[in-house]
């Protein structure tokens, strides 16, 4: 690079052929009247201009691309954390289902067995009321002014009587 006001010899084609340009205001020159690669103050300041834009550019697009990468992490992780927060709910409406389900069942059993307890006790009270029926009964006397009589007489057998020898019943006396 050249510091300005000084000329740059670098030639700007590799070809020795001479060609016409045109100069600043658009009126052609030949280049054989002026040094070829001859660079006005003018258009060295509108080249380092022009490469300070390009640097600038270069930092805006690096900028931009950091930008939407940074973007693009939290699009990402908004939708991870939508996610998971999906699955939670996912799990625990599951889980909230089961336990409702499981509570149903536990409350039926309870219910079946509060029944059996009330049938137990029923059959409790019915019992203990026949007892004290049977014990008044056996406790009272038969007839006012006979003395009670205490039968002494075992229980008849069945078909103990017609028996034969062998254990068997005989066929008028099916067993």
């Amino acid at each position: 690079m050249t510091s300005p006001g000084t000329r740059d010899t670098t030639p700007l084609f590799s070809s020795p052929v001479r060609a016409n340009t045109t100069g600043a205001f658009g009126m052609a020159q030949q280049n054989g009247g002026g040094a070829r690669g001859t660079r006005t103050p003018q258009m060295l300041e509108y080249e380092r201009q022009a490469d300070e834009r390009q640097r600038e550019y270069e930092r805006m697009q690096e900028e931009r691309n950091r930008m939407l990468e940074a973007e693009d992490k939290m699009q990402q992780e908004q939708e991870r954390i939508a996610q998971e927060e999906y699955e939670m709910r996912q799990y625990y409406e599951a889980e909230a289902l089961k336990h409702a389900e499981e509570t149903r069942i536990h409350q039926e059993e309870v219910r079946r067995h509060q029944q059996r307890v009330r049938d137990h006790q029923r059959r409790l009270q019915d019992h203990e009321a026949s007892s004290e029926a049977f014990a008044r009964v056996i406790a009272m006397p038969a007839k006012p002014g006979r003395d009670r009589q205490i039968s002494v007489l075992p229980a008849p057998r069945k078909n103990s009587a017609a028996l034969k020898g062998n254990g068997q019943a005989p066929a008028q006396f099916p067993g």
